[in-house]
């Protein structure tokens, strides 16, 4: 039977998490969780959805925002708790829900981790001792953060888990517009995306393209090397992806028909950490070490994202992007040579 949600309360108020907020609160009650300075703005002029979307969102009973969570949310019988932070981002998050107060009555209550990457779960799954029911979540949506307040929205889909919770949300999702399905096989799809974001999303920074720009014949070898770590880093925590030449052609597939610019992109954009650790990092630094696979594709890309991170200014960044972009040039060479 599915349980009822009364209440969404989303943790990250960026491009995912605004965008999911949004749409919710058009069929139930949103609590929208935001750092001050982004809450202020949600206040004063709410929320513009562009892209595929052309509306404004206004804050009111629907759409609460807040920046003190500890202060202005009671948790209650019947939320649901989206977690739409960065993975870097968990623990302190997650220490900041555990520190609410309760409606008294309140049970266990689901908590969905929308998180890129890998190496976050140890904490999510720890929120069990807290009062919460840890669930993954995967999402295929694509959302452009282009300025507080203002998201694009590319569509997409959520995939939730065969779970009570996840048939509710998907049914409020479905009502809001949003696709969205439960799965059995959920870890699969999560592992899958784990291994596009990684084959996808840091080319794309260190390109500075859009998502589908990035599908381009030269960097084909290198998209398949940096699937196959993926694929080798998650069989060995038990899940079994496709065949490395399917696994490619739906990668490509996928990324053809993304127009947005992905989180990481933004990310360097605006002069932030990435989640190049939790993706091409952590699966570098699975397959290096377990599988003894060098040199790894995901190693560099992570290097380079991280390069760029560091970097003091644009003259700085443009010159880390030539080299990287000549070493994995290099690298694809010499895995045609091998």
């Amino acid at each position: 039977m599915t349980a009822p949600l009364n209440r969404i309360v989303i943790f990250g108020a960026g491009a995912l998490g605004g965008l999911l907020g949004g749409k919710l609160s058009r069929v139930a009650p949103v609590v929208l969780v935001a750092r001050p300075a982004v809450a202020a703005v949600l206040r004063a002029h709410g929320l513009r959805l562009a892209g595929q979307s052309n509306e404004t969102l206004a804050c009111g009973p629907n759409f609460r925002i807040v920046s003190n969570a500890v202060a202005d949310l009671t948790l209650q019988p019947g939320d649901a708790i989206l977690l739409t932070v960065k993975a870097g981002a968990v623990s302190e998050a997650l220490n900041e829900l555990a520190s609410l107060p309760r409606a008294p009555g309140t049970p266990s209550l689901p908590l969905f981790g929308l998180q890129n990457g890998t190496g976050f779960e140890g904490a999510l799954h720890a929120a069990a001792a807290h009062g919460f029911r840890p669930l993954h979540a995967v999402a295929h949506l694509g959302a452009t953060l282009v300025e507080p307040g203002l998201i694009e929205d590319w569509g997409g889909e959520l995939l939730l888990p065969e779970d009570p919770a996840g048939h509710a949300l998907a049914a409020l999702l479905a009502n809001a517009g949003l696709k969205a399905r439960t799965l059995p096989d959920l870890e699969v799809w999560r592992w899958k995306k784990i291994a596009f974001n990684c084959a996808l999303n840091a080319l794309s920074a260190i390109l500075e393209v859009r998502n589908r720009e990035t599908i381009r014949p030269e960097w084909r070898a290198l998209r398949k090397q940096v699937l196959c770590e993926a694929r080798a880093a998650a069989a060995l925590h038990g899940v079994n992806l496709p065949p490395a030449d399917a696994l490619l052609e739906e990668f490509e597939g996928r990324a053809k028909a993304s127009n947005n610019v992905n989180s990481m992109w933004q990310d360097l954009q605006r002069g932030r950490r990435t989640e190049a650790a939790y993706l091409n990092g952590a699966v570098a630094e699975r397959v290096v070490l377990k599988e003894r696979w060098a040199p790894s594709a995901n190693a560099w890309l992570a290097r380079i994202v991280q390069e760029l991170e560091d970097a003091r200014d644009a003259t700085a960044q443009a010159e880390i992007r030539r080299r990287g972009i000549a070493r994995l040039q290099a690298l694809v060479a010499e895995e045609a040579q091998a």
